[in-house]
Order: C-alpha cells, then sequence, then structure tokens
C-alpha cells in the first residue's frame, strides 16, 4: 500500500525562495522537522492507503477533474500556525492569488475521488504550505520571530499532482501522477 495525496506543486523558483526564507528560521524557531523545498505542496485531497494498482486509475480520474480547469497563478501570504500558539504543531506559509480556483479545483477533484471511495473531509479546505513540523523549543513560540515570507513568491498552477509518501526519504514526496489543467478552457 502506498500513502497517497493530491497536490498542487510549486515551482521550482517558488519552492527555492520560500526555502531561503525558511532557512533564515530555524536558527531562530526550534521545529524537530522542516520541510525539504522540494517538498512544498499545497494539499487538494489527502488519499492515504491505498493499492499501487490504483495509481494509473486515479490519476485519469484527476486528469478528467483538471480538464475542467484552466490555469491560474497562486503565491505566498502570511505565515501562521496550527496547533496552541505557545508550542505549535506545524508553521505553515498561506496562499494568495487565485484562491476561489484552487477551492473549485478542489471541490473537483474531492467529487472525482468520491467516485473512486475516497470519502471527502468533514472539515473546511484551508490551503497553505507545510514549512515546519512540531516545535520543540525550551522557550514559548512566537510569531514575532517568524514574520511574514517574502510577498514575490508566486508561481502559475499547470497540474495537478499525485503523491506517493516515503517516509524514511529526502525529499520525502514521490511524483506518481500528473493531471494536467486544461488550456482550452
Amino acid at each position: 500500500m502506498d500513502r497517497l495525496f493530491v497536490a498542487v506543486h510549486l515551482s521550482p523558483d517558488a519552492s527555492a525562495s520560500l526555502g531561503a526564507w525558511a532557512d533564515k528560521l530555524k536558527p531562530q524557531a526550534s521545529f524537530r522537522k522542516w520541510v525539504h523545498p522540494q517538498d512544498y505542496h499545497i494539499t487538494v485531497q489527502f488519499l492515504g492507503d491505498t493499492s499501487r494498482e490504483r495509481i494509473p486509475e486515479l490519476t485519469a480520474g484527476l486528469s478528467a477533474a483538471a480538464a475542467e480547469h484552466a490555469p491560474f497563478t497562486l503565491g505566498v501570504h502570511e505565515a501562521g500556525v496550527f496547533g496552541a500558539s505557545v508550542s505549535p504543531r506545524i508553521l505553515w506559509a498561506g496562499i494568495r492569488g487565485d484562491v476561489d480556483a484552487l477551492a473549485k479545483l478542489q471541490r473537483s477533484v474531492v467529487s472525482r475521488m468520491e467516485t473512486y471511495g475516497f470519502v471527502p473531509e468533514d472539515r473546511p479546505y484551508r490551503p497553505h504550505i507545510t514549512i515546519a513540523r512540531k516545535f520543540q523549543g525550551d522557550e514559548k513560540f512566537s510569531m514575532d520571530i517568524i514574520g511574514s515570507p517574502p510577498v514575490n513568491i508566486q508561481w502559475d498552477v499547470h497540474e495537478l499532482v499525485l503523491f506517493r509518501t516515503n517516509l524514511h526519504a529526502t525529499p520525502m514526496y514521490e511524483i506518481v501522477g500528473v493531471a494536467r489543467l486544461s488550456r482550452n478552457f
């Protein structure tokens, strides 16, 4: 079984810029795990443990969903945390740009994946890019340390990616399927 999820991947330039920002934070913000820049993504839907044999059919389903959407532009905006503000679980970068197009794409993917037996999550969709996990500092965490990522980071979204998680590898996420958005839409 492979642990799969559907995501929007960042461009190499956007990942490098966000990674440079994260590198500046590392000495000041004690998180146990910093995400490798090649692993930066915006999750569209988590699928979980799935038979490897299903990857072709899921990629075909994602291609059908992606064909209903035109490419769009996203960027990075602000930073925040999930979990207790003094000891957060996740440090994230927020999303700006055509977030409505991203939300529509996400709804299409969830609807399509439901036909393959994947149950939609009950919680609202909150797109973000995970930068680090599990704060472990001796001092209380403060957003004053983090500030905001550079606002000039943006990229064009042309595809959805089906990722496999390789828990003990770096980078950890492997592309196993690609679904291109339609230029004719």
